[in-house]
């Protein structure tokens, strides 16, 4: 059997996602041929996956990091926002020649695309039977008005948007509708999904909600040596991640800044907090503040904090959902329109979330936070919705097993397919 990986660019949530599917996979599949084409962040993820027993391919041929730079303009028409971001992106015709090359080489039995749109055209053109891993139910654009663009600060085109929504749509249905399975770790929220492709596809069943697909959940661990390796003194923990793709850099600054303030002020309430900055470059902050680089398992830190300040990106949200972890959801602006839909589902999930935070209100949500237990207590209904078993990994990469095999075996049933 093999498997080829394809895991979009864009952040480091994909590829941490794909790494979890792949080890699942070896587990379940000791015998299977497992590629992933990696195209960010090689020189932390390929040493993980080489260790995962996974061939890598580096797909761009230099280090590539959506965390550092902005990656847009204000200006969104066809030329700056579809041309400009979307198209180098996910719907990338250097990017789609390169798959389809590898395809050929490679002969895989199935592809696996973690919102991978390059990587699922390249699929369905050379016919090589693919599956979807998503925590999108449609485009990002699709599930954003030109309202909330306008009041993120955007100078919007409304009839290049309307053009860019609707053939956006059609590229994701079409995928959707040709995948062999489609996995979401992503609840259903009906006034947010419905009419989207992903909606219809669990209705009928080709797609499975499977819950957070993330690494091995750490049950027990040595607080004290947690801390000793990363000299952080004892004291409630408060950490602030600010790490994943930026559309505007000035946002995560701000979040930062806020970040920042809200500590000095709760540190005078609380002397003994301790405040770990997770980012992924240095920033002037006061001594008592521990910066960490990325780290590529961050559990067990997680697991000795009272409260994690996070943006919403999704597959943070369901790791932090199966391990119950205490968290306040921060997006820094509206411009960050690709996590807007995600804070909005986690606010009606029940979650703390706070857009344009100011450090007042960082500083009233987190004051009852602090010093709460680490174990976090009981699950909140909003974890149970996300993560209702814990972790989903197994069952998902079961669901790519089978399709795997079907494929190997030339048999490629797909139920709901329209």
């Amino acid at each position: 059997m093999k498997i080829v990986l394809a895991p979009n660019a864009t952040g480091s949530g994909h590829n941490m996602r794909t790494l979890a599917l792949a080890r699942e996979i070896r587990a379940q599949r000791p015998d299977a041929e497992l590629t992933v084409l990696l195209a960010s962040l090689q020189s932390t993820f390929a040493p993980l996956f080489t260790e995962a027993g996974v061939t890598v391919v580096d797909l761009a041929g230099r280090q590539v990091n959506y965390a550092t730079k902005s990656n847009l303009t204000r200006r969104m028409d066809w030329a700056g926002y579809i041309g400009g971001y979307l198209a180098p992106a996910f719907v990338n015709g250097e990017r789609i020649l390169h798959y389809l090359a590898l395809y050929q080489e490679l002969a895989p039995d199935l592809v696996v695309s973690d919102y991978n749109m390059s990587a699922s055209i390249a699929a369905g053109m050379s016919c090589v039977p693919h599956a979807l891993v998503t925590e999108r139910y449609d485009f990002t654009l699709c599930q954003l008005d030109d309202e909330t663009l306008v009041a993120g600060g955007f100078d919007i085109d409304s009839e290049d948007l309307r053009r860019g929504r609707n053939a956006l749509h059609m590229v994701f249905d079409w995928i959707v509708n040709s995948a062999e399975v489609v996995l979401t770790d992503k609840p259903l929220v009906e006034e947010l999904d419905k009419g989207t492709p992903v909606a219809e596809a669990l209705e009928a069943g080709h797609a499975v909600f499977t819950g957070p697909m993330v690494r091995d959940m750490p049950s027990l661990h040595d607080g004290a040596k947690v801390r000793a390796d990363l000299g952080i003194p004892e004291g409630p923990i408060m950490v602030g991640s600010v790490g994943g793709t930026t559309m505007f850099l000035e946002n995560k600054q701000r979040v930062i800044e806020g970040y920042l303030q809200a500590y000095e002020v709760l540190k005078r309430v609380q002397p003994d907090l301790q405040f770990v900055l997770l980012g992924r470059e240095r920033v002037d902050a006061p001594e008592s503040v521990i910066q960490l680089d990325y780290l590529p398992d961050w559990m067990p830190l997680l697991r000795e904090a009272n409260v994690l300040l996070s943006a919403p990106g999704w597959i943070t949200v369901t790791e932090i959902a199966a391990m119950r972890i205490p968290t306040v959801f921060v997006l820094g602006s509206l411009g960050e329109y690709h996590e807007v839909e995600a804070a909005r589902r986690l606010e009606l999930l029940g979650f703390p979330t706070l857009i344009s935070p100011t450090a007042d209100s960082l500083v009233e949500t987190l004051t009852p936070m602090v010093t709460g237990r680490p174990d976090g207590g009981l699950p909140t209904p909003g974890q149970l919705a996300i993560a209702p078993n814990g972790s989903g990994t197994g069952a998902a990469a079961g669901h790519l097993i089978a399709a795997a095999s079907r494929a190997a075996g030339g048999r490629r049933p797909v139920p709901g397919r329209r």
